[in-house]
């Protein structure tokens, strides 16, 4: 299982940003990233969008009724 550092960001629509959850635990292990994201999410899985960047971090974009974003970084 490769072990991750995960950060969840609830957007603010009023004032245009995305707010850090510091309630969110931070680092996780698994081999599976969407299963781990689905499991989190208590609703039917939302449209997304997946960004893969050259240093090797995850982000999804949860299109919910407030955007949530979550970013993956292997440690």
């Amino acid at each position: 299982m490769k072990k991750y550092e995960v950060f969840r960001e609830i957007y603010n629509p009023c004032a245009g940003v995305y707010i850090f959850d510091s309630n969110f635990p931070n680092e996780i292990e698994t081999d599976d990233i969407e299963k781990s994201l689905r499991s989190w999410i208590p609703v039917d899985f939302p449209e997304y969008v997946k960004d893969v960047f050259s240093d090797g971090s995850i982000v999804y974009l949860l299109k919910l009724p407030r955007m949530e974003r979550y970013t993956f970084c292997e440690i």
